[in-house]
């Protein structure tokens, strides 16, 4: 039984159905919503179940698999347990029966930038063998049977994924491991295994790599079980090997070798955080046995990806960016460090439990307007009147949604200024995921004269 029928879920449903399994598809939506994915498994003898859960169809279910996102709360899953019916995912199954060799990418932040570069890198070096997907993309489940053991494949993975897998890939990354998603894990512990469970199933002949500027993730060290690699903004310790910037220059040190790779001022990426993600998969490409050409290429030729720091339009002298994906509030924290314009700010969407505190002091050092929007603006506002600030250096302004937000920014913008919409919260309030929410605000920056 498959839980969820959206991308990840039929993809899965689709396969297993072709390898034979007897597939039922629940999903809490009603037949009217799901009539599109529906239609798209027609052929397949799959059992459908909508509107619901009903834990007697526990009765006849092997393996109970989670799309992205199912909580291990949901009642239907915590009996499946409690019953000792097996959990999965289609990145699990996919792992199980992959014959090429795998890289696996996850952290807290940057995982996307990271694979989507390191899935250049691996095009320029295999050509159309090699697959990049997990999650973000297509599902690789889709293409697992085309796959041959001379192929790679690159997979984003989540902590929602990681949950229920039992098979690593050859090169795990683990970017950091910062506050994130507790609305779904509960504690740091809990989301912290989750991440390492990248590294648990690994042998002596697979390569860890950690990022060394993030305590979460360089803590994790004691779990790899083959050879460390790691990256920083800074220059490496005596025995550690990987990518690190030094003077300007990006450079990569394994063993006694020394390669100097590209400027930083080469790189197209805004920010610290970019950088850290160039280094990650330099290290990742290095780790994987890609050439040095595929890999420069890849970096100088990456403008980054949708929704991550994108420049939208310059109105007036004011450039706005679509930062939709920050969907933490140390995300935005990283991003306002990207720039040092003028920042008017839209911050909100819906919160995950995680603290604000650390954000809001940045906020009131380097932010000249902030435009509070969604479920999460009275959270925000009275993390802000906690702090105690006296005189805040910003204007504080509350929409109630993205659009009116965006109208409001573009009222107190000056020539000179960024607007960067970076909110810290998830989009589920108003939309149905972050992409949907970034091409809202592209729209509606647009529709501005």
């Amino acid at each position: 039984m498959i839980l969820g029928a959206a991308r990840q879920g039929l993809a899965l449903a689709r396969w297993l159905s072709l390898h034979g399994a007897h597939v039922t598809l629940s999903d809490m939506r009603r037949e009217d919503e799901l009539r599109v994915a529906r239609e798209s498994l027609a052929e397949y003898p799959i059992q459908w179940m909508l509107g619901g859960h009903p834990l007697e169809l526990l009765d006849s279910t092997d393996v109970l698999c989670l799309s992205g996102g199912v909580p291990l709360t949901l009642p239907i899953v915590a009996e499946a347990m409690k019953r000792g019916i097996s959990l999965s995912n289609d990145s699990q199954i996919f792992m199980e029966v992959v014959p090429c060799k795998t890289i696996g990418v996850t952290g807290s932040a940057g995982k996307t930038t990271t694979t989507t570069l390191v899935g250049n890198m691996a095009k320029n070096a295999y050509g159309e063998k090699a697959y990049i997907g997990g999650n973000i993309g297509d599902p690789l489940i889709s293409y697992v049977d085309q796959m041959k053991p001379e192929d790679i494949a690159i997979l984003e993975l989540s902590s929602f994924q990681l949950d229920q897998m039992t098979v690593a890939p050859k090169v795990a990354a683990i970017l950091n491991v910062t506050p994130n998603h507790l609305d779904r894990h509960g504690t740091m512990e809990a989301y912290s295994a989750a991440k390492a469970r990248i590294l648990d199933f690994q042998s002596k002949e697979d390569v860890a790599v950690l990022g060394r500027d993030d305590k979460g993730a360089w803590d994790l060290r004691p779990k790899a079980q083959g050879k460390l690699f790691t990256f920083s903004l800074h220059e490496l310790e005596a025995g550690l090997n990987g990518a690190y910037l030094q003077d300007g220059l990006l450079n990569l040190r394994d063993g006694d070798a020394y390669l100097p790779l590209i400027l930083r001022e080469k790189i197209s990426l805004r920010g610290d955080h970019n950088v850290l993600n160039v280094l990650a998969a330099f290290t990742i490409g290095h780790a994987s046995g890609f050439p040095l050409d595929a890999m420069l290429e890849a970096v100088e030729d990456f403008r980054g990806v949708p929704h991550r720091l994108e420049l939208v339009r310059e109105l007036r002298g004011v450039r706005w960016y679509n930062n939709t994906i920050a969907t933490a509030p140390e995300r935005t924290i990283a991003t306002i460090r990207s720039f040092d314009e003028p920042i008017v700010l839209l911050l909100g969407g819906r919160d995950k439990n995680l603290p604000w505190e650390e954000l809001m002091r940045l906020v009131s050092e380097r932010v000249d307007h902030v435009v509070l929007f969604g479920e999460a603006a009275e959270t925000i506002q009275k993390t802000l009147a906690s702090l105690g600030l006296r005189e805040p250096r910003f204007t504080l302004a509350r929409a109630k949604g993205l659009h009116e937000a965006v109208i409001k920014a573009a009222e107190v913008a000056e020539s000179g200024d960024v607007v960067l919409l970076s909110p810290g919260g998830t989009s589920f309030d108003e939309f149905k995921d972050f992409e949907e929410r970034g091409e809202r605000f592209r729209e509606w920056v647009q529709e501005l004269s």
